[in-house]
């Protein structure tokens, strides 16, 4: 969200667009971690910067002032209690409902504070508070519908029958015949009957829903102090200011309307005239709050409201003589069922029976359902608020009255009349759709009520029978006249009512609501059951970009079009799977279990996108096995620049939702995420980057294995890096070199090589133990080296400053010194050459190679010999040189022993890895079919050839190559390379060392030329030449002596 500062210029704050906002957060760090773009090449200045940026890069729940989408970290924690610590599905929508709901009040919190001084950021707040509610009432109507909701109100159907199996009521409490169930019971039993008539049960859990938002407004507007038209004084509407006016001998109200004088509740009405104006906007209030009440399904608080007010007749004439209303749904109805299983309890009390004998005497509803006829008193009170709700429309319609309007409604909600209930309805969806749904349940539940028959076919609904009140009807009453004898339902009512579900949703809802928005259609689909054509016809196209919704592939790279309907189609697809008949489609296998996966991924990539990093593994796990490999490999290689302590931490978090073994599991991740760095895609990508994925393998102790066997892929491809021209042209070590030693030093932990060795990994092991050998002697070289440059530094100077003509005794003189480090780095080396067995042991390969095709390769970028005559476009193109390589690698073996090949790898100027990578690179590759019988004289050739060309002494090349990757179908092959390349950059070194400390021995050199060791086969012409140009030179030093 804009900052303060931001705000001020609320123009430039509104201008900015949600998609170059989430641009903007995606790059905040670099290119390198925005999945949305393709990914550039990543150099290793490139990868260093965007480490340094992790070190203060928090991902831990941010503010809720300075966080966007701060619910999704809520809806994440719901999906964790769900998945992780048992929370049952039916709960988790819910969870959702009440995390929208507290982030739009947060929202309306803010924008209250910004209203002023930054309206149109206040306006957008605003919007975004309302789109959550939009989502909090579907997801309400998952829960009423298919979650707990629905499982809660079963099981309270279940214990319905049960408290009426058990109820003892008999006459007097000890003796005489079983009284009837009481009609509250029957009416609850009716309305909740799913297995005998399931389209009821479904419109008691759609009126459900929508009483429990209408009464989830009512709760929070209590709470923030806006409901200022529930809010009444003891006996306010009594009209006591209307009866002291007359009584003051007023005649009229200031607007000049005739005062009633009639004061009983029909004598305004029927006098056609006004109320004292304080009386009258209490009325007003009065009747928009019990409409309010009873659109909540709260029909006791309305009528103890009244008798609050100081109404005690209208209090009356909201239930009749007991209590009468609507059905009860949901908790209103399990309120009732626990009352009368208090009242069993208390039966079951001898001690109490007496006293609850003396209730039941004096307890209206009690006496008038049990007398047999309490089924026709309601249809009777049910028709006489069908006539006063008429009767009051009509006249407040001619009278201009405020509040006839609602009190129509208010008595034509009690019977479902829908003539009278939805004028107050207008502009308001849901209201509208409970007019209807309540009218057609009431209908259903009476008719099983009153004759015990379910209502399965629209013929059936017809006309209630004539009931009469003991007292008979005056004959002049005027109702009968109009609406006929009092019958319940009658045929007019029946006729203003849809017969189905199907009707209210599909015809009447769009006649008055043709422009319904995303989360209507939402809930308009999972009531019908129409969950494909949802999914296809409608969540697909509000958040996927046209050409991603036509791809046949689950995975995306673009920002969704709506991230609100993203997370929500996230989430409810996930818990329908859990909570429709047999998945809905969207189990593994299902017709719809691709889309699932497809919208999953997007969330995804829009988590990664906004760095909430801690909230991917709980969505990725949910993914396709191959997706999930794929994404979470993607993600591991997005954060490589990480620091470890990041890296650690994402592991921790992946550790609550995934298993190390096992499909999914960490350690495949990690697998699949280390050979995607090597592979031939991701060369370009340079060894800093390599290293930095490493660092995924060493985050958890059980994934060392891994992390050895990537280490020595890489300390492969880095020494492949030391050949003999690069440490003549270097002073330091080889970049290759030092790079390894990091690896062994710093990267990986202590125990790993133990740990690869009992885990399944011990050629690993034993090869690292091959390279660590290896760096020891060029460590030791490299300290003889220190030494030996500052000696002979101060040799140089002395000479220099020497002005005699012969020179000092001292001058030449060798110190103990750089003796000590001499033989130290001599003695390592033949201690190397004399095992006889680095990179060529048995213990390097798990397994043995079958014999066939082998395949060698390397990928490098080609540098000229000439370091002061770069390659340029001028004097050779990339394309050239690989035809070069091809045909000068193809010339050292017979037509048809091998087959060679060398081709452009990445062009100049696409992803560098390097400043000498604008030249491009190649991939060279020799490929053999061989026997055992001919297979180590033919891996031999091989690898000689490709060390030739890396070094760039095959006859008439002109460029050396600098290795990039090593591999191939072969690791025999591969470490025969890196002996050809290794060994004799080492050995000419040892040799400097000889020279330098003229002694005159020649140890270095006598091992190289003994066959016995096998060394010198491994070196090219021109280090040989050089070998014998630093014997030439141990041999002048023994002359001088």
């Amino acid at each position: 969200m804009p900052s303060d500062g931001d705000l001020a210029n609320d123009e430039n704050a509104d201008a900015v667009a949600p998609k170059k906002r989430a641009e903007a957060i995606a790059n905040d760090d670099g290119d390198a971690l925005n999945p949305l773009v393709p990914l550039r090449a990543l150099d290793d200045e490139t990868l260093a910067s965007a480490r340094a940026t992790r070190e203060s890069d928090a991902d831990a729940r941010t503010t809720v002032e300075d966080d966007v989408r701060a619910e999704e970290f809520a809806f994440a924690e719901a999906l964790m209690r769900v998945k992780r610590e048992g929370a049952g599905a039916g709960g988790a929508a819910a969870m959702f409902e009440d995390a929208c709901r507290l982030r739009a009040r947060e929202l309306r919190t803010r924008a209250e504070a910004r209203r002023r001084r930054a309206p149109s950021v206040a306006k957008r707040e605003v919007g975004e508070a309302e789109a959550l509610e939009r989502e909090a009432h579907s997801w309400s109507l998952i829960y009423h519908l298919l979650g707990d909701g629905a499982t809660v109100e079963r099981e309270s159907a279940e214990k319905e029958t049960e408290v009426l199996r058990a109820t003892p009521r008999e006459e007097g409490g000890t003796r005489g015949d079983f009284l009837p169930p009481p009609l509250r019971s029957r009416l609850r039993c009716a309305s909740r009957d799913e297995e005998r008539d399931p389209v009821t049960f479904r419109l008691n859990r759609i009126i459900a829903w929508l009483e429990a938002n209408s009464a989830s407004a009512l709760r929070r507007a209590e709470l923030d102090g806006t409901a200022y038209d529930g809010r009444f004084l003891r006996d306010e509407c009594d009209w006591r200011a209307t009866a002291d006016a007359i009584d003051a001998s007023a005649k009229c109200d200031p607007d000049g309307n005739p005062l009633s004088t009639s004061l009983d509740p029909d004598g305004p009405m029927r006098t056609k005239s006004a109320l004292h104006p304080s009386n009258a906007d209490a009325e007003v209030r009065l009747c928009k709050r019990l409409w309010k009440l009873i659109r909540a399904g709260s029909v006791q608080e309305a009528r103890d409201l009244c008798s609050k007010v100081g109404q005690h007749w209208r209090a009356a004439s909201l239930g009749g003589a007991s209590g009468w209303g609507p059905a009860p749904v949901g908790s209103t109805a399990d309120e009732e069922l626990e009352r009368d299983i208090r009242k069993l309890l208390a039966l079951r009390d001898e001690d109490a029976l007496a006293a609850q004998n003396e209730v039941d005497l004096n307890d209206d509803a009690t006496a008038a359902e049990c007398d047999g006829i309490g089924t026709a008193r309601r249809a009777l009170w049910k028709w006489t608020c069908m006539v006063a709700a008429r009767h009051i429309d009509k006249a407040g319609k001619l009278s201009q009255t405020p509040a006839a309007k609602y009190e129509a409604s208010v008595y034509g909600a009690l019977c479902g009349d829908l003539q009278t209930m939805l004028a107050v309805c207008e502009g308001d969806w849901e209201s509208t759709a409970w007019a209807y749904t309540r009218a057609l349940f009431d209908l259903r539940v009476d008719a099983v009520v009153n004759t015990g028959k379910v209502l399965d076919d629209v013929s059936n609904f017809e006309p209630g029978e004539v009931v009469r009140d003991p007292t008979e009807l005056e004959t002049t009453d005027d109702a009968v006249d109009r609406l006929g004898e009092p019958r319940w339902p009658t045929r007019d009512v029946i006729n203003a009512t849809p017969k189905t579900v199907e009707e209210i949703l599909l015809v009447k809802m769009p006649e008055r609501f043709p422009d319904a928005d995303a989360h209507r259609t939402v809930q308009t689909h999972l009531i019908l059951g129409k969950m494909k054509e949802l999914l296809l016809d409608h969540m697909m196209r509000w958040i996927f970009p046209e050409d991603e919704l036509d791809s046949n592939v689950e995975r995306v790279s673009s920002e969704p079009l709506d991230i609100g309907l993203t997370r929500f189609t996230a989430h409810a697809l996930l818990f329908l799977e859990s909570l429709l008949p047999e998945g809905g489609g969207l189990s593994p296998g299902g017709e719809l279990y691709f889309h699932l996966n497809k919208v999953l991924n997007l969330y995804v990539v829009h988590l990664i996108a906004n760095k909430r990093y801690a909230l991917v593994p709980a969505y990725v796990v949910h993914l396709r096995h191959p997706l999930l490999i794929e994404t979470y490999a993607n993600f591991l290689d997005l954060l490589a620049p990480a620091v470890l302590s990041r890296k650690t931490l994402c592991y921790a978090e992946a550790a609550l939702w995934m298993e190390i073994e096992g499909p999914g599991g960490w350690r495949e991740i990690v697998t699949r995420a280390l050979s995607d760095s090597t592979s031939l895609v991701n060369v370009h990508r340079g060894p800093e980057y390599r290293r930095l994925m490493l660092q995924w393998a060493c985050v958890t102790s059980e994934t060392y294995p891994e992390a050895v066997k990537h280490a020595c892929l890489l300390l492969r491809q880095l020494m492949c890096q030391r050949t003999s021209i690069e440490v003549f042209a270097n002073d330091a070590p080889v970049d290759g070199e030092l790079r390894a030693r990091v690896i062994l030093l710093e990267e990986l932990p202590e125990v790993a090589q133990e740990e690869a060795r009992a885990n399944g990994a011990a050629a690993a092991a034993a090869e690292l133990a091959d390279w660590a050998r290896y760096l020891a002697a060029t460590e030791a070289i490299s300290q003889w080296k220190q030494v030996w440059s500052v000696n002979e530094s101060r040799r140089l100077d002395v000479a220099a400053q020497n002005t005699r003509p012969y020179a000092p005794n001292s001058a030449g003189e060798v110190t103990e010194d750089e003796l000590a480090k001499a033989r130290d780095a001599i003695d390592a080396v033949v201690a190397l050459l004399r095992s006889e067995n680095w990179l060529d042991d048995e213990a390097l390969y798990d397994d043995m190679e079958q014999t066939g095709d082998a395949t060698l390769r390397v990928v490098a970028i080609p540098v000229a010999k000439a370091f002061d005559d770069p390659l340029t476009s001028a004097n050779m193109s990339i394309e050239q040189i690989a035809r070069d390589l091809e045909t000068l690698l193809g010339s050292k073996f017979a037509q048809g022993v091998v087959e060679v090949s060398a081709t452009v790898g990445v062009t100049p100027g696409e992803c560098p890895a390097r400043v000498e990578g604008e030249y491009g690179q190649v991939v060279v590759q020799i490929s053999t079919e061989c026997n055992d019988e001919d297979r180590a004289s033919l891996y031999q050739d091989v690898s000689l050839a490709m060390a030739d060309c890396v070094k760039g002494d095959l006859p008439g090349q002109e460029v050396t190559l600098d290795v990039q990757s090593v591999g191939g179908s072969s690791e025999t092959l591969v470490h025969a390379l890196c002996r050809a390349i290794c060994v004799p950059s080492l050995v000419i070194q040892a040799a400097q060392v000889e020279a330098a400390t003229r002694t005159g021995t020649t140890q270095i050199i006598e091992m190289t030329a003994d066959p016995k060791f096998g060394v010198h086969k491994y070196f090219a012409p021109t280090e040989l030449r050089w070998l014998l140009e630093l014997g030439r030179e141990i041999g002048l030093t023994i002359l001088d002596k």
